[in-house]
């Protein structure tokens, strides 16, 4: 429980330091890619201590190519 605590206090200051700035500057594309990346490493990072199995992306891409692959082996051998 005190790991997910720190983890959102954690982005909580990361944002206090790193917004003001950019609403300063009204970079609100930067702001809102900034907000994205930072609740989606939080909510990683809080499923990691959950102790949730994440899939690796690399399985999905196989699982893409897996029958281009296969096909590819047939046409050459």
């Amino acid at each position: 429980m005190w790991a997910i605590i720190g983890t959102v206090f954690t982005g909580a200051i990361i944002s206090y330091f790193e917004i003001p700035q950019l609403f300063e500057n009204k970079c609100w594309r930067e702001i809102s890619v900034f907000i994205l990346l930072l609740l989606v490493g939080m909510a990683l990072c809080i499923l990691l201590i959950k102790d949730v199995t994440i899939p690796n992306p690399l399985d999905w891409i196989t699982n893409i190519y897996n029958p281009f692959t296969s096909f590819m082996e047939r046409i050459l051998s």
